[in-house]
């Protein structure tokens, strides 16, 4: 009977330990932002991974099976980031992560990670230390501000004309290293750095800190933010009479930012991966699908978590495996070319080869003043 009774506990057991999904699936894992203030970044983001499974189901799969994406809302908050990798490594049990969004929950996760020898890859978290904490498991498809700054610096300075910079920051890992990175890039070019705030995510009035920065004498503000943060800062600085330039990483000179500003675009400079209307079949196919599939335009975070998706399962199908080492070892070759250029990574999982874009917002749409290719340093 006690024999019994440990054999019904153990199959028991053992059943619960099982992935929660089929035999004949390949599940990838995504971490977004889809609830607070980021939740329309973090929506664009999983809708772009979804769009790009449909397209390789749709072309008979992947290792014979089909690719399924979960996602769980990690709200760029570190703690509950890791609650959803934990559950989508334990008990979905995905071959590899998209995400996280914020860099400090992008962060928390890649901690996680290492636990689970899973591979995570990111298509927009740029704080710099992400890829220099040797984590063989991390893969980041984008730049890091150092590499904007040094690589787009001349040209802000040039376009705006700016001599006194504030800096209007998130009080994250995001705003926190690009303050440095862009503010030691403008001073190399003769610029004076003359005040930096910082504000959380979550605050939606940002006016104390925009005057403090015009009261500092500023001809120029440099932020961070989604799309709501970058929505907010652009009105606001207007609304109290700021009318110099603006320059931002993120949603900054993107269709939804313009949507929430109104008539404040002008004068404002935006740092993107992706810009609509790359004439190429890639983003023809990926504009039209998007399109088609969700009823709106597609954006850059649309992009990122499309190109991200891919690059995964490209890996996936070059090393003909899911099995963790196997795969991170063909993450770790990778040479894909796709609707943002080309993506190789380095040592440290850094991307590189790819595009980036300097824009600004003209009759409706965003124009490109500078493409500049992201190099191996």
């Amino acid at each position: 009977m006690v024999s019994m009774r440990f054999s019904t506990l153990l199959l028991a057991c053992t059943l619960l330990a099982l992935p929660a999904h089929a035999d004949d699936e390949i599940v990838i894992g995504t971490i977004y932002p889809l609830s607070g203030g980021l939740a329309l970044d973090g929506q664009s983001n999983l809708n772009g991974a979804r769009l790009a499974a449909d397209e390789i189901n749709a072309a008979g799969g992947l290792l014979g099976k089909k690719v399924k994406v979960l996602s769980e809302d990690g709200a760029c908050n570190p703690a509950q980031s890791v609650s959803a990798a934990e559950k989508l490594l334990t008990k979905d049990n995905v071959v590899a992560l998209l995400g996280a969004s914020c860099s400090s929950a992008t962060g928390a996760v890649a901690e996680t990670i290492r636990k689970y020898n899973r591979p995570l890859i990111t298509g927009v978290s740029t704080a710099e230390r992400l890829t220099e904490e040797g984590n063989p498991w991390f893969f980041r498809a984008t730049t890091t501000t150092k590499l904007n700054g040094m690589s787009l610096g001349k040209t802000l300075m040039e376009v705006t004309k700016a001599k006194k910079v504030a800096f209007v920051v998130t009080s994250d890992d995001w705003g926190r290293s690009a303050a440095p990175a862009y503010g030691e890039a403008f001073k190399a070019l003769g610029a004076t750095v003359v005040a930096t705030e910082f504000f959380d995510r979550a605050q939606t009035d940002l006016t104390e800190y925009l005057t403090k920065a015009r009261a500092a004498g500023a001809d120029a503000v440099f932020s961070v933010g989604g799309f709501q943060n970058a929505g907010n800062l652009t009105s606001q600085a207007r609304q109290i009479g700021f009318n110099g330039p603006i320059m931002g990483e993120g949603a900054f000179c993107t269709e939804p930012w313009a949507k929430l500003v109104g008539a404040f675009t002008n004068n404002v400079i935006g740092i993107l991966e992706w810009v609509p209307g790359i004439d190429d079949a890639a983003n023809k196919t990926f504009t039209e699908g998007y399109k088609k599939a969700f009823k709106e335009a597609p954006t850059k975070f649309s992009a990122a978590g499309y190109n991200t998706a891919h690059i995964l399962m490209d890996a996936i199908k070059r090393a003909n495996s899911t099995e963790p080492e196997a795969l991170r070892k063909a993450l770790a070759a990778t040479d894909y070319t796709g609707i943002m250029g080309n993506y190789k990574f380095d040592q440290k999982g850094q991307g590189y080869n790819f595009n980036m874009f300097l824009v600004k917002w003209q009759n409706g749409d965003s124009a490109v003043l500078e493409a500049t290719k992201i190099s191996k340093q």
